[in-house]
């Protein structure tokens, strides 16, 4: 498990201008928002619902997005900033990981060193669960994590380049530099 940032302000596409030009303008949004996935995947390549976190402070954050049209299974919860803490954290392991899990025990769930995975609560309840934490040294996820290697990086190409076709397909879409 892992989580990363999504801002909803993509990063345009690459565009063809004349050699030297220093400014091309590209089309992007006016939205500064950005969204917190934290994606859980085991060896087999099988996933689990994500948890998906929203800047706000009441449960009314939640009603600018579709949360119906998400993945299935998937739990939005909101935070002030959009960013897990530690009852985000139990929350996430409670109710999606010990629900999608499976019953074989004891399982290995290997996480970064984030302070919000060693909180005791959450220890507590892979402890009592039967799951051993594997928690990775500090900065250097980049290269461990196989979720940032595999999965979030095509991911937020892959984001980039449909928001970037929509974009272009509107004229009504706001032009930026």
């Amino acid at each position: 498990m892992d989580e990363t940032g999504l801002s909803l302000e993509h990063r345009p596409s690459k565009v063809l201008a004349a050699e030297g030009i220093r400014s091309v303008p590209r089309k992007t949004g006016n939205s500064r928002e950005g969204v917190t996935i934290l994606p859980c995947i085991n060896a087999a390549g099988e996933k689990m619902p994500p948890l998906v976190i929203v800047k706000g402070k009441t449960e009314r954050s939640l009603r600018s997005f579709n949360t119906h049209e998400g993945p299935p299974g998937s739990k939005w919860t909101f935070q002030e900033k959009a960013w897990k803490n530690d009852l985000i954290g139990i929350e996430w392991f409670s109710e999606i990981f010990l629900r999608n899990c499976g019953a074989k025990r004891p399982q290995l769930l290997v996480l970064d060193s984030h302070n919000s995975h060693e909180t005791l609560g959450l220890l507590e309840l892979a402890f009592d669960n039967n799951i051993i934490i594997l928690a990775m040294p500090a900065h250097t996820t980049h290269f461990l994590c196989p979720l940032d290697r595999t999965v979030f990086g095509p991911f937020k190409r892959e984001y980039d380049q449909v928001c970037s076709e929509y974009m272009s397909s509107s004229v009504d879409n706001s032009l930026i530099n």
